[in-house]
């Protein structure tokens, strides 16, 4: 024991200068571990699919649109442009509503309208053109006209069913209006042999 205490008095300085080198060498080690240990901030930002959903603005419903041009018995006779599905009656308020002499009995404020049909509304007494919105009286005969006409209107017309109607109308409504009765044959199952038939019954 006396031997080991007269080695360390002898290697005093050694003995200090290896204990200093320890304690740097730890204070260094725990240094180096507590800052590899430190957490990494992440400055991207990522935007969530929930915020992208949100900046996205909703689409907006399209809402089709027909013109018609009310005439007659009205407040204020002129071309309107009305939502798809309207009926006369919405036509006629925006018209301004009828005139006291209109005759309502011969108007079906009911109908539905399509894209580019005239109202016609008359008055008390009137003869000749009646309110129907889409055919005109031709003496004793009904003349339908096929621009305007709906399924409804061409149950009068002698020869077209209301298979044959839907042609027409969807051929209209695809191409345009009819610019004379001969293009009634374009549409599938009218020849000319029934476009002759038809003639006294229809007009553009």
């Amino acid at each position: 024991m006396k031997e080991i205490f007269d080695y360390c008095k002898r290697n005093k300085m050694m003995f200090v200068l290896g204990l200093i080198i320890f304690g740097l060498g730890t204070g260094y080690f725990l240094t180096h571990k507590s800052v590899s240990q430190a957490p990494v901030k992440n400055d991207i930002k990522v935007e969530s699919k929930a915020t992208e959903k949100a900046g996205k603005s909703p689409k907006t419903a399209k809402v089709s649109v027909i013109v018609v041009d009310i005439q007659g018995a009205v407040k204020t006779p002129g071309v309107y442009r009305l939502k798809s599905g309207a009926i006369v009656q919405d036509a006629l308020k925006m018209a301004g509503g009828l005139i006291q002499t209109a005759d309502t009995k011969q108007l079906n404020q009911a109908k539905k309208l399509t894209d580019q049909m005239q109202i016609y509304v008359p008055v008390v007494g009137e003869k000749g053109n009646t309110g129907s919105v889409s055919s005109i009286n031709n003496g004793d005969k009904k003349v339908v006209n096929i621009n305007t006409a709906t399924v409804d209107d061409f149950k009068g017309v002698s020869g077209i069913g209301p298979k044959k109607a839907e042609k027409i109308i969807a051929f209209r409504e695809k191409n345009g209006q009819f610019q004379q009765l001969h293009d009634l044959t374009k549409v599938s199952g009218i020849g000319e042999k029934s476009l002759d038939s038809l003639k006294d019954q229809l007009t553009v």
